[in-house]
């Protein structure tokens, strides 16, 4: 009786493995046509009205996102899927049409756009008189510069804007400048991943209470730490919004909330430290605020936070929280 399920076991190996070999040139198949038509309708389209009141940005999404899009690598790290070919959020929502139409009549205005447009990301600046949209490249993030008045953009930066704490670039006071987030230029390879065990995998509990709910795409070894310090740690630059001329501000680090005063004299910088959690995502990190003036000096610290491993669900920190400008 023990040799028969083994017996039908042997007896399916070989047609499948002439399964897979028959299958090895397939292709994917399509539904109907009335069915592919349905679904590859285009969503809403997503509009920004400008501070003056007078455009309104209209941006074009697909409804689908392609078989290559989705192929792209992912890394899953604190609380993060993270595109590290690109160095931004895996399966961004990206728009491929981008068109300024007016208030006052209903025209609409062309947007000088880059080939095969990827938008990710769209701010007018305060006056309204520009702008700023994010090109998705293969292998980094540009930014984009337009005229409200006639539509023509043009790139201000290569393919190296960092995005993995969000919106990479924000405009500063009137819409002189931007404020943008930048890979580090010197930061050589990515880490590698250990092809030994350096050591096992260790979690100690202390005994105290810590009601933390569960997450998904938490950091899990010292190598997703190595992983996530390179992929988030950015420049803080300011950029021309004319010439495109850039200005460093302060040194790279883990900045994950970046806020330019409203006259554009000072910066709100949130800065993840370590060590970092294996509990929670990266939004509970201990973490610095501070505010920095335009070289990057520390004006003044607003917080040092330690890790919310330990917050119970709904509660927060002692301490400041939810620094923001006043007007």
């Amino acid at each position: 009786m023990r040799l028969r399920p083994l017996a039908l076991a042997l007896s399916l190996i070989p047609a499948t493995v002439s399964a897979q070999a028959q299958g090895s040139d397939a292709t994917y198949l399509l539904p109907p046509k009335v069915i592919v038509d349905a679904l590859d309708q285009p969503p809403p389209p997503d509009v920004y009205l400008s501070p003056s009141r007078d455009l309104v940005a209209v941006l074009e999404r697909t409804s689908m996102p392609t078989i290559a899009e989705l192929s792209r690598p992912m890394l899953r790290l604190a609380g993060i899927r993270i595109d590290p070919r690109n160095n931004a959020r895996h399966h961004a929502r990206t728009a491929r049409s981008l068109t300024l139409k007016l208030v006052a009549d209903g025209s609409v205005r062309a947007v000088t756009l880059p080939p095969s447009p990827a938008l990710t990301w769209l701010g007018f600046s305060a006056d309204g008189a520009r702008f700023a949209f994010t090109q998705a490249r293969d292998t980094g993030l540009e930014l984009w510069v337009g005229e409200s008045a006639t539509g023509r953009a043009k790139a201000l930066t290569g393919a190296e804007l960092n995005a993995v704490f969000g919106a990479p670039c924000t405009w500063v006071g009137t819409g002189g400048s931007l404020l943008c987030s930048t890979t580090v230029a010197t930061r050589g390879a990515a880490p590698a991943a250990p092809t030994v065990p350096t050591g096992p995998n260790v979690q100690e509990h202390h005994g105290g209470v810590a009601p933390v709910r569960t997450y998904q795409d938490l950091l899990t070894s010292a190598f997703d730490e190595a992983q996530f310090e390179f992929y988030g740690t950015s420049q803080l630059v300011f950029v021309n919004a004319a010439t495109g001329a850039r200005t460093a501000v302060g040194r790279p680090g883990l900045h994950a909330q970046v806020s330019p005063s409203p006259d554009g004299q000072h910066v709100l910088v949130t800065t993840l430290q370590r060590p970092f959690s294996r509990l929670v995502p990266y939004t509970d990190f201990a973490k610095s605020v501070a505010v920095w003036d335009r070289q990057g000096a520390v004006e003044k610290t607003i917080a040092t936070l330690p890790v919310a491993d330990t917050v119970p669900n709904g509660g927060v920190l002692p301490g400041p929280r939810s620094a923001r400008w006043q007007p």
